[in-house]
């Protein structure tokens, strides 16, 4: 005979032995489910153990990047879609489910399908969910390169390509692998939420006759890569009408060039002689500004607050030098962090100012001033319209940094430049100290607001920029002679004992300022 407590017991474990043998667990994908866009995925999800979901409520809904439902199945009833973007894009993938698996199988996957999606199994006694990962991504188009060679010689190149996901990375090459960064790059979405990509360098390297752009999808880790010519001619396609006007203006100018020779070969005797004449007389003219200058000698220093990371200062901060190593210095928004440049710690705002700039045998710099609040943030252009005045030696060129650069022809490579600041009447003028010769002077300029030195190296060496020591002893002399119109007297710094009436020659000698470590002669 069974007695009510031993009945009562029994029914207990009976209900037990059916809840643990409702009980289910749901599992996803261990992995994120990778789809291309424009092709078909499968979120798949199934049940430990493998009992039917037939009698089961299913359910896919997206949880990021925004919540949507995507599909909902009732027990023994059709599979329903909820979310307009996923409207006729979605359907149940039933086949397995009497052994509890099953999947929502999108199809024209797009870009913004990309996330986490959750999904659910639940019956009368019991409940489960999972989460799946989407990732999509996209193959852009073949790069295309465009270029554009400007008038300082540099060459400018812009790579462009559409229909990337998610954002690809973008990189410039050599064929021997030397890897350099974009000066600008930007991508933006389409409508389709696809990337359109456009990367642009410029080149300063004459010797390079190839570059290539490669353009990779690090989630598919794969790439599309189109490679340029430097050297090879740029032959535009003419219309037939823009050859009969380029026959007819070549034809106009030989015959203002013939003109122009046979006038000039008229005045050309008279104009040698005048060139003779006026050549003394700037030549010398130039020599006595440049003295002049010198009288306004200043002590300039480097400022550390605002060197790139892989500049090294030296020598009480009068030399620097261009590093492969960084240094960890703090973060200041007087620091340049692209260009490799540093300014000097004095600020002029009125006044005139003279300093020199040992260059050596180095193959690029440059040095000059600019404003004190310029950018030092970014790779904006060395440019006067930017506030910099400076000229540079780059690879095997002269330049001086205007919007559009001027070359300078010099007769000789000056190892050391001097640097001459005249804020009142706007004048800067650069002079090469190892012949005495003028370099460049920038047109008239109108100031506002303080200027400082500025100098920037644009490779690594041993030498470094040097700042020279300040000229001792502006004691006053005058150097008076028949310069044609020019027999003002104009103040010199000492030059020794010798008389100020020598011939030109030897006065031309005694213009280039000593410095303090090589004494009088």
């Amino acid at each position: 005979m069974v007695t009510p407590r031993l009945s009562s017991l029994l029914l207990a474990l009976l209900q037990l032995q059916v809840l643990c043998a409702a009980r289910f667990d749901v599992i996803g994908p261990a992995e994120p489910v990778l789809a291309a866009v424009g092709s078909d995925a499968e979120l798949p999800c199934s049940l430990s153990p493998n009992v039917s979901a037939e009698h089961m409520e299913l359910r896919w809904v997206r949880e990021a990047p925004l919540p949507a439902a995507l599909l909902h199945r009732y027990p023994q009833g059709r599979a329903q879609e909820s979310a307009p973007e996923f409207r006729g894009r979605v359907k149940l993938v039933a086949d397995g489910i009497a052994t509890g698996r099953a999947a929502a199988q999108i199809h024209r996957v797009r870009a913004a399908d990309e996330g986490d999606y959750r999904c659910l199994f639940r019956d009368d006694a019991s409940s489960g969910e999972a989460t799946v990962r989407l990732r999509v991504a996209a193959l852009g188009s073949d790069p295309h390169i465009s270029m554009e060679v400007q008038e300082s010689g540099e060459i400018w190149l812009q790579c462009t390509s559409v229909g990337w996901y998610p954002e690809p990375h973008v990189q410039w090459r050599t064929p021997t692998g030397e890897k350099f960064l974009s000066t600008s790059e930007s991508r933006s979405p389409d409508q389709d939420g696809l990337f359109t990509v456009a990367a642009s360098v410029i080149i300063r390297d004459t010797s390079l006759e190839n570059v290539s752009c490669c353009i990779r999808n690090l989630l598919l880790d794969q790439q599309k890569e189109e490679g340029i010519s430097l050297s090879a001619p740029f032959v535009p396609r003419l219309s037939p009408w823009q050859v009969a006007v380029a026959v007819v203006l070549t034809v106009l100018g030989l015959l203002t060039i013939g003109s122009i020779v046979f006038i000039w070969r008229l005045y050309k005797d008279r104009f040698r002689e005048r060139k003779s004449e006026f050549s003394s007389k700037e030549k010398l003219l130039e020599e006595l500004k440049l003295k002049k200058a010198s009288l306004h000698a200043v002590d300039v220093t480097l400022d550390p607050d605002t060197a790139h990371p892989h500049l090294f200062l030296y020598g009480d901060s009068k030399s620097v030098r261009l590093e492969d190593s960084r240094q960890k210095l703090p973060e200041k928004a007087e620091r340049f962090d692209s260009w490799p440049c540093v300014l000097g710690r004095e600020a002029f705002t009125s006044g005139r100012h003279y300093w020199e700039v040992e260059v050596g045998d180095r193959t690029d710099w440059a040095v000059g001033v600019c404003k004190e609040d310029v950018m030092k943030k970014g790779f904006d252009p060395l440019t006067t319209e930017n506030g910099f005045w400076a000229v540079e030696l780059y690879g095997n060129g002269y330049w001086a940094l205007t919007p559009v650069r001027t070359p300078l022809p010099l007769a000789g490579s000056p190892h050391r430049v001097g640097i001459f600041l005249d804020y009142d009447s706007g004048d800067i003028s650069f002079y090469n100290m190892t012949s005495g010769s003028h370099i460049y002077t920038f047109p008239s300029i109108s100031f506002s607001g303080p200027l400082r030195p500025f100098f920037c190296l644009w490779s690594c060496g041993k030498k470094p920029l040097t700042i020279c020591s300040v000229v001792n002893g502006p004691e006053e002399v005058k150097v008076i002679g028949d310069t044609q119109g020019l027999s003002k007297d104009i103040p010199l710094s000492p030059m020794g004992k010798e008389s100020a009436s020598e011939d030109a020659d030897t006065l031309h000698s005694k213009l280039i300022p000593l410095q303090a470590s090589q004494g009088a002669p």
